[in-house]
């Protein structure tokens, strides 16, 4: 790859995107929402699937990673006004929601068996206005997954979030999106364990200097030592071969 990203990246605030979504959902514009962190980079430098899901014209692509903000101003790119951590995302998005006259209705898909029926009920305890009209754990056979489509279409459901992990997720939206009768559909990761209390989150300054992935592999070191000692130090590289232009960079 010769630039950082071939798709424009939303640089906007958190209040900015909440604001977007919820106007592009009343208008029953069909969008999938990507976040972008320093992993899922890698992703797009080494797997021409998912860079295609990417360059989607219905891609919304945003920033969830202070390694992506790094990069932008490492190479003199137009540069996020701040991260966009889906994590956050979700609390600020059933806020708004939470004041509207008229309900929009969510959809929670993935993570283990309970864990998306538990973050349902948690947050309906602090955002009672808010529709979570269903849930469905991930461990399905994600190559037929004509019966999910169903139930969620029956739900009559606004916004979707899926939560596969990257890109498994991104590649099941993009395959499925004609067949989604829903306006939002929001890839989120591992969003579900954090709000069903399964995982702890990183200390809110840990959050701001960019370690959050330092205490996540604190607490899971042995499933996400690959990703987050050798991936950082493959995107570094990656970025000071943008940087520096160095021939290694397309390998």
């Amino acid at each position: 790859m010769k630039t950082f990203i071939e798709k424009d990246l939303f640089l906007g605030s958190m209040n900015e995107m909440v604001d977007l979504v919820i106007s592009n959902s009343m208008k029953r514009m069909k969008v999938a929402y990507y976040a972008i962190n320093s992993d899922c980079m890698l992703n797009y430098w080494r797997d021409a699937d998912y860079r295609e899901v990417i360059h989607q014209e219905h891609s919304f692509a945003y920033v969830d990673g202070m390694g992506v903000i790094f990069a932008q101003k490492m190479l003199k790119l137009p540069t996020a006004k701040e991260r966009i951590a889906t994590t956050d995302f979700f609390p600020a998005l059933c806020g708004q929601l939470n004041g509207l006259e008229s309900p929009m209705r969510i959809f929670l898909l993935g993570g283990s068996e309970g864990t998306a029926e538990k973050v349902k009920e948690n947050f309906q305890m602090t955002y009672p206005n808010v529709q979570i009209v269903g849930t469905h754990h991930g461990y399905f056979d994600k190559e037929n997954s004509s019966e999910i489509i169903t139930h969620v279409n029956s739900l009559q459901v606004d916004i979707l979030f899926v939560g596969f992990g990257n890109p498994l997720q991104e590649k099941w939206v993009h395959r499925n999106f004609s067949e989604l009768d829903v306006s939002t559909i929001m890839t989120c990761g591992g969003l579900f364990d954090y709000y069903a209390n399964n995982v702890k989150r990183a200390p809110v300054f840990m959050q701001k200097v960019g370690l959050e992935w330092l205490f996540r592999l604190l607490q899971e070191p042995k499933r996400l030592y690959k990703r987050y000692i050798f991936g950082n130090i493959q995107y570094i590289w990656k970025v000071m071969c943008l940087k520096f232009r160095k021939p290694s960079l397309s390998k």
